[in-house]
């Protein structure tokens, strides 16, 4: 795993070494912890969902000004040590896919609104890239997760004890107080507390194979806890076939793997967006789920399906659909639910809002496909099945929730691990090529 670190084996260990080291690695500790927790909060833990949510196209200054500080530190880190690591991630997908974004701004009905967001949302890609350069080795790198883990678990916990007002869902919540009683520590909304418990049974397995069996064990238990509290439908009938269906893979022949994948992730899909046209599916779902309406989001997806026919090529800017005053007050034909979502409620049918069906073409062969191809093309030597495994399972969790739920360029816990996975992935198979 010599792409999370630098420091080299059998290095002259001298007073003035050893002191330099340590502050080399509380440095890079510091600043991945740091960053970490900071995206997987979006800086406001503890939300007040009592109070009403403000339309406005007024950026965060607390998300700007912490996120501006946060991408300088670490890039100015890295500058001085070798930033040429980063070169293999800039891959012609990638770049296409940003070219496509920038097109969307130019065309989107909120140019300056579209612009923030696009450049908000590099940002946050790039920490992500960068962080995988402040490991120094793969112990480093488990113990950083297990901190980060141990430190957002904390915090739940002792927000459901100390201030439950602000950590479980009330009957005063402004929106869907009918999730009072629901867990969400320091989270938003249950669902995200739900998905990030699940993130964090993964680091804990991690922990365990890398670590220590014990500490993993401790995280692993303290996540899965939580997430039943928080009655997340998507978390909880995620978790284990993701587990099982991440074994499988692994063991998969290349071709078999990326396509049994591909079949999963297409086939959630058109059970969950497809029901909406295909009534026998609708009927199926309705035998074995409680709510064939996946708690409402059918009528989203209409709703957003009908504005992505109007503009299906460039969409409506990136990140400029949902929540401006354009959707919430100026269109008609929808509901209040429909009109006061924050999300599309699928990671796929929201690109294509903001940024049309190319932009959502080259978004799933960088998201989506080139990650699998990745992970089959790095090495499988004994010191990378660790990893491996963590950002495989990472990636499928987020790229299968992504059919419920908007989880790409969406700050926060999910896809920011998701970030991290298709990098280390990609990191990964250019070690393995060049060896």
């Amino acid at each position: 795993m010599s792409a999370l670190g630098t420091l080299a084996p059998g290095q002259p260990r001298f007073p003035h070494t050893v002191r330099r080291s340590i502050a080399d690695t509380l440095i890079r500790s510091a600043l991945f912890v740091v960053a970490f927790l900071s995206v997987a909060t979006s800086l406001h833990p503890f939300p007040n969902l009592a109070e009403p949510r403000h339309i406005t196209d007024v950026g965060d200054p607390i998300n700007q000004i912490g996120f501006s500080a946060l991408f300088l530190t670490i890039g100015a880190w890295v500058y001085f040590n070798n930033p040429g690591r980063l070169t293999p991630l800039l891959r012609p997908a990638l770049l296409a896919l940003v070219g496509w974004c920038v097109l969307t701004v130019i065309t989107s009905w909120e140019p300056s609104l579209a612009a923030r967001r696009l450049a908000f949302a590099l940002v946050v890609m790039s920490i992500a890239a960068m962080m995988l350069l402040l490991p120094k080795n793969l112990r480093h790198f488990a113990d950083l997760l297990a901190a980060v883990a141990l430190i957002a678990l904390a915090a739940c916990y002792l927000g459901v004890l100390l201030v439950p007002s602000l950590a479980i869902h009330q009957a005063t919540d402004f929106v869907e107080a009918p999730l009072v009683g629901d867990w969400r520590g320091m989270f938003a909304h249950k669902n995200e507390a739900g998905s990030a418990m699940v993130l964090f049974i993964f680091i804990g397995l991690f922990v365990a194979r890398v670590r220590s069996l014990a500490l993993g064990a401790v995280i692993v238990a303290l996540a899965a806890t939580f997430l039943i509290f928080t009655h997340s439908k998507t978390a909880l009938a995620l978790v284990l076939p993701v587990l099982l269906i991440s074994t499988i893979i692994a063991r998969c022949r290349p071709a078999v793997g990326i396509a049994v994948t591909l079949a999963i992730l297409a086939t959630m899909n058109l059970f969950s967006i497809g029901s909406i046209f295909f009534e026998s599916i609708g009927d199926v779902l309705g035998t074995i789920l409680p709510d064939r309406s996946f708690t409402g989001r059918t009528d989203i997806w209409q709703f957003a399906l009908h504005y992505v026919a109007l503009r299906p090529v460039t969409g409506y800017g990136f990140g400029a659909f949902w929540g401006t005053e354009h959707v919430v007050y100026g269109m008609g034909g929808g509901s209040i639910w429909e009109n006061a979502a924050a999300q599309a409620h699928n990671s796929y049918l929201n690109l294509a809002l903001i940024i049309g069906i190319p932009g959502t073409a080259l978004a799933v062969l960088w998201l989506v496909i080139l990650p699998l191809v990745d992970y089959y093309r790095s090495a499988s030597e004994p010191a990378n099945v660790a990893p491996r495994l963590l950002f495989l399972r990472a990636w499928l969790f987020g790229a299968c929730a992504s059919s419920v739920e908007s989880v790409f360029f969406q700050i926060g816990e999910v896809w920011f691990l998701l970030l991290i996975a298709i990098f280390g992935l990609r990191l990964l198979s250019v070690m393995h090529l060049r060896s």
